[in-house]
């Protein structure tokens, strides 16, 4: 059974797209694939050397260079190199960034989990340089909002298993080539971003599901793709014409012992159950130190007081820089006015000028965002779990206060 690996690119040769096929070169040489690498029209040395080296390390018979004239874009150069694999009778697509790099076993996971005729889209446990989660499954948050769920958790942690979703990344994704065109492609409206969950979703239409494969494993650094971001709301706005999504990352968090939450300002995010909160509140009052923290929080990134306790100690200790790392973590597990203002002290604080630079426009984008959101959150919050069993829930966890703990 073959596989057809695709790999759309556009520049950073040297820094993603080489290391990318040496890795493949080093992880995959004992399986029958063949090499796709579409090139949308780079500007770098990736037209001098992508076919040559794709040759010495593949071989002629195994492997494809395609030069465009222009750069299509994500969708349209996936679906360029599946139909060029089509012809040369692959039985499997495999989807993959330039910016990953495979490690050993990666493949027969991932094959092996295709084995069962209603899972129809497959992903490995992509990790950060780090070895924290980039993407285990993607999930709709109680807002109607997609998020990578249990990012920059350690790899080991309980709650990183292997398990169905209703989406999940295409930045490494192994398909059957017959279902892919039978089912339409990657739709090519988008712009760089959500073609994998509109897939996903015209999969799911058709009894297929989507799972998360964690024994196997590809490093991930995701989001190299010039301007990216500025194409996010009309790619939102296109998903969610096309597709019904399910909210599902509350149901999902209580599934694994934690609690879905939402700010005052109507911001969701997600907690420790209070009984454990407190045992580790109550343990690191009693053993403090900055490491035993920092560790803590690594096994657990989900306990919100654990930030607040380490960022005060830091500042005690006038490690101000240290603080700040610290707090933008705490704002991306929990954003809400009370971390951004943490965030804004910090940075009036801090004696070194990039960083201060480099954080007051970041702030006071969070600021309006915090303004002008709130009202459209409610009336969403209220127009979805109004009459749901969840709805008294979320809201009385608005209660929650974060605490300015001192060791």
């Amino acid at each position: 059974m073959s596989v057809a690996i695709i790999i759309p690119v556009y520049n950073l040769w040297e820094q993603m797209t080489l290391p990318c096929l040496n890795s493949l070169a080093k992880h995959t040489s004992n399986y029958d694939t063949h090499i796709y690498l579409i090139d949308n029209a780079s500007t770098d040395n990736t037209s001098t050397y992508a076919e040559k080296i794709g040759y010495e390390l593949f071989g002629k018979k195994n492997f494809t260079y395609i030069k465009n004239q222009e750069n299509y874009g994500f969708a349209i150069a996936c679906n360029q190199g599946a139909l060029e694999a089509k012809k040369d009778n692959h039985n499997y697509l495999f989807f993959l960034n330039n910016d990953t790099l495979v490690t050993e076993n990666w493949l027969p996971p991932l094959l092996k989990a295709l084995e069962k005729p209603r899972v129809g889209l497959v992903g490995p446990l992509l990790l950060y340089p780090d070895n924290t989660v980039q993407h285990c499954g993607v999930v709709t948050t109680i807002l109607g909002h997609l998020r990578h769920i249990y990012s920059h958790f350690p790899f080991n942690h309980a709650a990183i298993k292997t398990r169905k979703f209703k989406a999940i990344t295409g930045a490494a994704l192994l398909c059957r080539t017959q279902e892919f065109f039978q089912y339409g492609c990657f739709y090519e409206e988008y712009k760089n971003g959500f073609e994998d969950i509109d897939l996903c979703c015209t999969y799911l239409k058709n009894g297929q599901s989507s799972e998360v494969i964690t024994d196997s494993i590809i490093y991930h650094h995701e989001s190299q793709t010039p301007n990216r971001a500025s194409q996010q709301h009309h790619n939102s706005n296109l998903l969610f014409k096309r597709n019904t999504i399910i909210r599902d990352a509350h149901l999902l968090y209580a599934q694994d012992g934690y609690t879905p939450a939402l700010t005052k300002d109507f911001f969701d995010y997600v907690r420790l159950p209070q009984e454990q909160n407190d045992k580790y509140n109550s343990y690191i009052m009693q053993n403090y130190s900055d490491n035993l923290c920092h560790e803590l929080l690594k096994q657990e990134p989900f306990w919100h007081d654990g930030y607040q306790i380490l960022i005060n100690n830091l500042i005690k200790q006038n490690k101000i820089d240290q603080a700040i790392i610290i707090c933008m973590q705490a704002l991306c597990l929990c954003f809400c006015e009370h971390n951004n203002e943490l965030l804004n002290s910090l940075n009036q604080k801090t004696t070194n000028q990039n960083t201060f630079e480099n954080l007051i426009t970041k702030i006071n984008e969070n600021k309006k965002l915090l303004e002008n959101a709130k009202q459209y959150r409610i009336n969403d919050f209220k127009s979805y779990f109004n009459n749901s069993a969840w709805y008294e829930k979320l809201l009385a966890t608005q209660k929650l206060t974060i605490y300015n703990f001192e060791v």
